[in-house]
């Protein structure tokens, strides 16, 4: 039995096994977007960043997914969603590509059912509802079979267990790789507040000694969706053709330089910069003054984690002017993930399956 761990957000997916983690986007592309399949080989990088997928469940398609996923000028299979996401097909095709795409690092996963428990979470208020938690586990629970390039794995998901998405978040923090609890945390011991910004929402939770406090919260569906849409807008009015797609894509990349261009045709280069830098700042702040508001109690807290896929877009400068208590937390675009995973370690969740199988 192994253990994996899931964050399927609706921008990115970040996914976590013994044999690593990886970060994907959270669409894909009919193969048919790419030209037949003795051409689209022409577009891929020797490094294989993308690969073929066929779900059982949608033996009909062909779907590129992958790190390096083109999605200039391409109709994009999305699975961004604020009603029912976690019961429409596209999800329920993201899971198993998910479950395939980390199944193939084991050795003799082709060659059988790999048994496995997962881990993941959903939004905070989301998890209070019954009915979401029953989408997202029917979606996850049992056989699970999908092909990669022409390889095939069968996943047998034997137990989900969903977490609130923040408190993966708090497990990162106060848990080590190797499962101890570090001594003297402040969230097993204080009130602190957990700001997890993705690519739908922005979850503003606090907790007292890990009791959420129901008061003092908010989600908020101005996740970085909203940051895309307005540079793409942008760009539009300087009279360009360009998808929320593709303004991800010039963020992400351009995002450690903070240097951000792009071109419409492959001639000439638009530098972006000015128009990314100025709509992150206002971005920034909209999210500060959101979550300034919310935390009445902010003076009690010991400090504000900042988390999420969104995090390393807000200008932590502009962040901590307004929130003096924040911490960004290292590695935010995988943090929930690797909570997910060390819950299912503390916790021995397949000893426990495996007693139940």
């Amino acid at each position: 039995m192994h253990l994996f761990a899931l964050d399927l957000g609706n921008r990115q997916v970040k996914l976590m096994s013994e044999k690593g983690t990886k970060v994907l986007p959270s669409y894909f592309v009919d193969v048919t977007e790419y030209g037949k399949r003795d051409a689209i080989s022409l577009s891929r990088t020797s490094e294989k960043t993308t690969s073929d997928y066929v779900s059982q469940r949608d033996s009909d398609f062909t779907y590129v997914w992958g790190t390096g996923l083109d999605v200039s000028r391409k109709n994009v299979t999305d699975t961004l969603d604020f009603n029912k996401r976690y019961d429409t097909l596209e999800f329920k095709l993201l899971a198993d590509f998910a479950l395939a795409e980390l199944a193939r690092d084991f050795k003799d996963a082709s060659k059988g059912i790999l048994d496995v428990v997962v881990v993941t979470g959903v939004p905070t208020e989301d998890y209070e509802k019954d009915e979401t938690i029953s989408q997202i586990t029917n979606s996850l629970k049992g056989i699970h079979s999908a092909t990669i390039d022409g390889t095939t794995y069968v996943i047998n998901v034997h137990e989900v267990y969903v977490l609130m998405q923040p408190v993966g978040t708090a497990i990162d923090v106060m848990v080590e790789a190797d499962g101890n609890i570090v001594d003297d945390n402040d969230i097993e011991e204080g009130y602190v507040g957990v700001v997890d910004a993705g690519g739908g929402t922005v979850l503003v939770d606090a907790f007292e000694k890990m009791n959420l406090d129901t008061k003092n919260r908010v989600q908020l569906e101005d996740g970085s969706h909203e940051l895309f849409t307005e540079i793409r807008n942008q760009v539009i009015a300087l009279g360009h053709k360009i998808t929320d797609h593709e303004v991800e894509r010039i963020v992400r990349d351009g995002n450690a330089r903070e240097v951000y261009t792009w071109s419409p045709n492959g001639r000439e280069t638009i530098d972006l910069t000015n128009i990314v830098l100025k709509e992150r700042k206002r971005y920034t702040r909209k999210i500060a003054q959101s979550v300034k508001s919310t935390y009445k109690a902010i003076a009690r807290m010991r400090k504000i984690y900042v988390t999420g896929g969104t995090a390393n877009l807000f200008v932590k400068e502009e962040f901590e002017r307004v929130i003096k208590i924040a911490q960004f937390v290292p590695d935010s675009e995988t943090a929930n993930v690797r909570g997910y995973y060390k819950y299912g370690l503390i916790n021995e969740v397949i000893a426990v399956d495996e007693v139940k199988s």
